[in-house]
């Protein structure tokens, strides 16, 4: 998400360019599919001889990592070839092993290595000197991220929905990015819910799509007695999503949040960390996540703003969920709050641009 808007803003700035996507992990497979990048491919394991035959094939002006992925090797080999490595919406969260005896030792041969950081905040930065960065050479520039979910919701918006969930709005939950720790509650929560609130539904996205994770929440939605439906056997002119609709395919969960009335972020029940609560946050809505959150600077700063709630267990989520379905005020101040952030954090991808061309100019003199 980070990469997108930066990827595109390079196009618009500097025209005719190629750029490669390269990636690691299996959830990024389909949306490279819709990158703005000339190849997108599974990165090599990180060994030099395979990061040397990489570089000599594909000879880029600069390789940019996002937030504190700098992989070494690959690294050092653009180091010799005096090719300019540039890590974007740099984060470095408070609590990161990376800042402790021995990882510190580790991240400063790697992340300390890069020829530039584009920090997302000012203590992102502070952290990032402390690891031995050359503090001229960090520039705060703002999470990339806030631009790309703003763009997507703006288009979401003008486009249409491919499904009409619009009759469900005012008594949905959409949960995004869910782990099976994640899914036991909110499933638990649900049945206490719709106990007091018949009609409220729940939209559930995992994480990962794959066959056996679909099977495995669909069972666990029928042996608690409750009515589930899978995206995939719908249609745009079906009104039944039964009491919980279980979406297995990617690509749909910045769409289905603005559908909803209150949304969930899965990974804060995992040591994985919590996923990005940007999406639901640019849709104006409110957003619950579990306790493992602090490695999360927008979840860190909703949380102040009243826009996020933390959760522990099934309760605490049926009793924040009836508090703002009862409520419509309050939901009105959370969305316009939720917005209020999205706007005030605007413009990183500008900067990070003004970064990346100026690296580039002082490698090219």
């Amino acid at each position: 998400m980070q990469a997108r808007t930066v990827a595109q803003c390079l196009r618009k700035r500097m025209g005719d360019i190629q750029i490669v996507l390269t990636f690691f992990s299996s959830s990024a497979q389909k949306p490279a599919t819709t990158f703005p990048s000339d190849i997108h491919t599974y990165l090599p394991w990180d060994l030099s001889g395979d990061m040397a035959d990489l570089l000599k094939v594909l000879r880029p002006a600069a390789i940019l990592f996002t937030q504190r992925e700098v992989w070494p090797n690959l690294n050092w080999q653009a180091k010799i070839r005096g090719i300019p490595t540039i890590l974007i919406a740099g984060t470095l969260p408070k609590y990161s092993k990376k800042l402790r005896w021995p990882w510190c030792v580790y991240a400063n041969l790697t992340i300390a290595q890069v020829n530039a950081i584009a920090a997302v905040s000012k203590n992102d930065g502070k952290r990032f000197e402390r690891l031995g960065f050359d503090n001229e050479l960090i520039k705060v520039t703002g999470d990339p991220g806030v631009d790309a979910v703003h763009e997507r919701c703006n288009y979401s918006n003008e486009r249409g929905a491919n499904l009409d969930l619009g009759s469900f709005e005012d008594s949905l939950i959409v949960a995004g990015s869910t782990w099976g720790a994640d899914e036991e509650i909110l499933l638990s929560a649900l049945v206490e819910i719709r106990s007091v609130r018949p009609e409220t539904k729940m939209i559930i996205v995992p994480h990962e799509v794959f066959p056996r994770n679909i099977q495995r929440l669909t069972k666990r939605c029928i042996d608690r007695g409750l009515d589930v439906v899978q995206f995939s056997s719908l249609s745009r002119e079906t009104r039944n999503i039964g009491d919980v609709l279980v979406v297995d395919q990617m690509g749909i969960l910045p769409d289905l949040y603005t559908f909803s009335a209150i949304s969930y972020v899965g990974g804060g029940f995992s040591n994985k960390g919590l996923h990005s609560v940007l999406e639901p946050v640019a849709a104006g809505r409110p957003v619950l996540f579990g306790p493992n959150y602090k490695n999360s600077l927008a979840a860190c700063r909703l949380l102040e703003m009243g826009v996020a709630r933390v959760v522990l267990n099934a309760e605490m989520i049926t009793q924040v969920v009836t508090e703002h379905l009862s409520d419509s005020t309050v939901l009105l101040k959370v969305s316009r709050n939720a917005l209020g952030y999205i706007d005030a954090n605007r413009g990183a991808t500008d900067k990070t641009i003004d970064l990346v061309c100026n690296v580039l100019e002082t490698f090219n003199r």
